[in-house]
């Protein structure tokens, strides 16, 4: 073959020959849309040129043709709508928390941080779930309710008492505490004082005082036998009195006790006294704390045994709540005196109000309340918890009706096995009492 004719007027060049090997089908529409030349076999340079322009010119129309820019329209279209999804998707699953602030010690702000038992618990239900979510704060726990069912909240997130009313309302998780409502009263120091000195004059006292001193009084007639004092020296010189008047004293306040005996016999004597002792004085110092505690309590409004004491008080208690509840309930099964509601703002308002004697007693959650006494910083007062237990309910957390039944399973999930390995009774001991907390074992 003679290549010279090639390229008329030059000699042979291998390197205007041009050889094209692509491997795509010449039939592909999407080679064609894209304006990409489709070529096959040994061609010339001048062919490949000619046919290259050709090729060219025809993409071009192809791609300016109408169908064309209709095409490109709907894959963009296609594309917003892709990412537009994506976004939905994601905030869809991010749940949306509510608390309420001053329900120490379910939640609480610490610090620009929220705290407390029903919040400590959440995140680590999220983290093990790993559920995103976002914290709003609610003005009241019926108001954080009503957003749940009207799907402006995923997840109400507190010590929610699930009571009769609303089991039928609101759905809930599975409960991971319980706990009553108590009552809790302030005594000033003056009056506990008072309380203190009248409780040494009872009866009881008496009674425990007298048992204490018989016992060392029959010690000593032991020791007296066992360690022959008839006739020791020292009795003979001060005389039967005296001596057993001085070994009554060592006994009963133990000073130099262990020098009035000598025998094994007379050892033990003593031992048995110094244990009698110890038990003694603690029951001493417990009877009177106790008695002065109930004394100084039963003189406001009467003595508070049980919830219908309220009657006839002023009784503070927090809005929307189920202690609000149960005060009104009470009010409504009593025909003649009732109890005055006092709303407070946050529970820790509650010891302002008792110091300033705007209220007699506070009615709460047991827990809210053995928080506020472990913390109180009254200087001049003492905080008495006379009724507790009274009609334990399940707390749980309140969620959305459309949450999916997925999200609400894991939720679930998450607090049985918090329950299993201890973890809340970790965080509640941790936030009632500051001990330290556990943590989540998967």
């Amino acid at each position: 073959m003679d290549l010279n004719g090639l390229l008329p007027g030059k000699g042979f060049d291998p390197r205007q020959v041009v050889v094209f090997r692509i491997s795509i089908v010449v039939s592909n529409w999407v080679e064609l849309l894209l304006g990409r030349p489709v070529l096959q076999g040994p061609v010339c340079l001048n062919d490949h040129l000619s046919n290259l322009r050709g090729t060219k010119n025809s993409a071009h129309l192809a791609c300016g043709s109408p169908l064309f820019r209709w095409i490109q329209l709907l894959l963009m279209v296609v594309f917003i709508l892709f990412i537009s999804i994506c976004h939905l998707v994601a905030a869809e699953h991010t749940l949306r928390v509510g608390v309420v602030g001053g329900a120490a010690p379910c939640t609480y702000l610490s610090h620009s941080e929220w705290r407390g038992i029903a919040i400590d618990l959440w995140r680590l239900i999220a983290d093990h779930e790993k559920l995103p979510y976002t914290v709003s704060e609610w003005s009241s726990v019926n108001t954080m309710l009503e957003a749940t069912r009207s799907d402006d909240l995923d997840v109400a997130v507190g010590c929610l008492s699930i009571s009769p009313d609303r089991f039928r309302q609101f759905q809930f998780t599975i409960p991971y505490q319980e706990d009553g409502q108590a009552v809790m009263v302030e005594i000033s120091r003056l009056r506990y004082g008072r309380a203190f000195i009248k409780s040494l004059a009872s009866p009881a006292l008496a009674l425990l005082l007298g048992t204490f001193i018989s016992l060392v009084m029959l010690m000593c007639f032991w020791v007296w036998i066992i360690e022959r004092y008839v006739s020791a020296p020292s009795t003979q010189r001060i005389g039967r009195v005296r001596s057993f008047a001085k070994l009554f004293l060592n006994l009963f306040t133990g000073v130099g006790s262990d020098k009035v005996v000598e025998s094994v016999g007379g050892i033990f004597v003593v031992s048995v006294a110094f244990i009698g002792r110890t038990v003694f004085t603690s029951l001493l110092v417990g009877y009177l704390a106790v008695s002065a505690v109930s004394e100084a309590t039963s003189t406001v409004g009467g003595n508070l045994n049980r919830l219908e004491d309220l009657v006839g008080l002023r009784v503070g208690v927090l809005s929307g709540t189920v202690s609000e509840a149960l005060l009104e309930e009470l009010n409504s099964n009593s025909s003649d005196k009732k109890a005055a509601a006092i709303k407070l703002n946050d529970i820790d308002s509650a010891l302002e109000f008792l110091a300033k004697e705007n209220i007699d007693a506070v009615l709460a959650d047991e827990n809210q309340l053995k928080y506020l006494a472990a913390r109180a910083n009254a200087r001049w007062a003492v905080v008495s918890i006379p009724i507790r237990r009274i009609r334990p309910e399940l707390q749980a957390f309140a969620v959305s009706p459309t949450l999916s039944a997925e999200t609400v399973s894991s939720i679930n999930h998450a607090i049985v096995l918090l329950k299993r390995n201890g973890a809340i009774s970790s965080i509640i001991q941790e936030i009632l009492e500051g001990a330290p907390g556990g943590m989540f074992r998967k």
